[in-house]
């Protein structure tokens, strides 16, 4: 643990023992079942299936005569109290470690500081802060990392026959569907995408399955998996091209409609789904262990 780190939580704690809602009217008890139901209860279970999280957040303010962001700022302030690399569930290298700083300070920054601009909402960007504070998540520069994820064996009927036995071929090489890590975006976390983050991004993935062998590759789903989306979108290029060049594959999953994140930073996108030139459809992309750590020994010869 760093300095800035051990100073963080030394801020967490202060903050802790001054908290007028922890000490007057949320007791221990509570406070420790709402930390427990941060954590998955079953194996692969997705680090956004915490549904008595988010209940115990929506209705215990009532009970308690507090706001739904003064309870999460608790829960948030009490997580960062207790953090500890040490006890994360995989082996980290330095680089996560580095991002892990830089994760925990921007949390710091968001939930527990008095200056905050606005209240934070408790979406999908406060399930995955809750992720990286309990090791269901790992920051990687442009990505989180979700390390005991299953690729999905929807894929084997969601385009054919090709595809099927395309999957196939890739758990054979897998050696199996699970455990994988995937690949997700935290919009709290970066303000763009880049071809250098991305390449970063997957050299730091790669080094995680290399410090832990039971990992079995790296999953990602998403539009910008699209292998046509360079022709609506050159910018992105650069996503498949390095995909590429780690010999990923591509499985369809499903077509998205009007409410795409497609659209979310791109009116460009949204003019050509609406006059018909564009579908978003979202990808599975995965990338067995073998390939990745050949490719990565390969960058560390170039």
């Amino acid at each position: 643990m760093t300095a800035s780190l051990a100073s963080l939580q030394q801020a967490a704690q202060q903050q802790l023992q001054v908290s007028t809602l922890l000490h007057s009217t949320i007791s221990s008890a509570a406070l420790q079942q709402l930390q427990c139901q941060c954590y998955a209860t079953a194996p692969y279970q997705s680090y956004n299936q915490r549904s008595d999280l988010l209940n115990s957040v929506a209705t215990l303010p009532a009970q308690f005569g507090c706001s739904k962001t003064e309870l999460a700022r608790l829960l948030m302030l009490s997580l960062l109290a207790e953090f500890s690399l040490q006890q994360l569930p995989l082996t980290i290298s330095s680089e996560i470690s580095d991002n892990y700083q830089r994760s925990l300070q921007r949390i710091f920054k968001l939930w527990c500081s008095a200056d905050t601009a606005s209240p934070p909402e408790t979406d999908d960007k406060f399930l995955k802060d809750i992720g990286l504070l309990t090791g269901a998540l790992l920051p990687c520069t442009e990505r989180v990392v979700e390390p005991f994820s299953a690729l999905q064996r929807s894929l084997l009927y969601s385009d054919g026959i090709a595809q099927a036995a395309g999957f196939i071929r890739e758990l054979v090489v897998a050696q199996g569907n699970k455990p994988v890590c995937r690949l997700h975006i935290h919009l709290s976390e970066i303000n763009q995408l880049t071809a250098a983050g991305w390449r970063q991004t997957c050299q730091q993935v790669a080094n995680l399955l290399l410090l832990n062998p039971q990992l079995k590759g790296v999953v990602g789903a998403c539009w910008f998996y699209d292998p046509a989306i360079a022709a609506i979108s050159p910018k992105l290029a650069f996503i498949s091209e390095l995909l590429s060049e780690m010999q990923a594959n591509w499985f369809f999953s499903h077509s998205e409609g009007e409410k795409s994140g497609a659209f979310s930073r791109s009116a460009s996108r949204k003019q050509a789904f609406e006059s018909g030139h564009y579908q978003p459809k979202n990808y599975v992309v995965f990338i067995p262990r073998s390939r990745l750590l050949a490719w990565y020994k390969r960058q560390s010869v170039l």
